[in-house]
């Protein structure tokens, strides 16, 4: 299993890592985390969601099963608020769902080095930003793009005052 499981974080780091710009922690998105963990563990493993409607909020647990033999590997909750500053919050049934799910399957190890999502990172307002994909083992293409679009950028006003000469 902790292969299958290495194998899901290798396929969502592909899809892209984000940086939490108030911890400094790495996340992946919780729509990567189920599309392959469905992927690579095919029908082995299910979600049970359960979903509880309070007044003001939706609480939503998440187990994931192990078919056979029957068994909880991993748990999460998520409590999802209905009202933000007095106005309701489009799709907070399925967010809170959505989000307990991520949990669980950051508890079953599916993460990077947070356990909150992306899309949980972004819907409460915390600043993210795209981490550069580690490219260093591929044909020669560099790490860091930005280092040569400034080394052509510099090339060409090189170049532009040549011709001024």
């Amino acid at each position: 299993m902790k292969d299958k499981i290495d194998r899901v974080n290798e396929l969502c780091r592909r899809d892209g890592v984000y940086k939490n710009l108030t911890t400094g922690q790495t996340t992946v998105s919780l729509w990567s985390k189920i599309k392959y963990f469905r992927q690579v563990f095919g029908d082995q493993l299910g979600f049970d969601v359960s979903v509880f409607e309070e007044e003001d909020y939706y609480f939503a647990k998440c187990k994931i099963i192990a078919y056979d033999p029957e068994r909880v590997l991993a748990t999460g909750h998520y409590k999802q608020f209905k009202k933000r500053n007095g106005t309701y919050i489009q799709g907070a049934l399925p967010m809170a769902e959505s989000f307990s799910i991520s949990r669980a399957l950051s508890f079953l190890g599916v993460l990077d080095k947070d356990i909150t999502s992306l899309e949980e990172l972004e819907s409460l307002g915390i600043p993210t930003t795209k981490e550069a994909k580690d490219t260093s083992n591929t044909r020669g293409v560099p790490v860091n793009f930005r280092l040569l679009d400034n080394a052509f950028k510099s090339r060409m006003n090189l170049i532009t005052k040549q011709e001024k000469i």
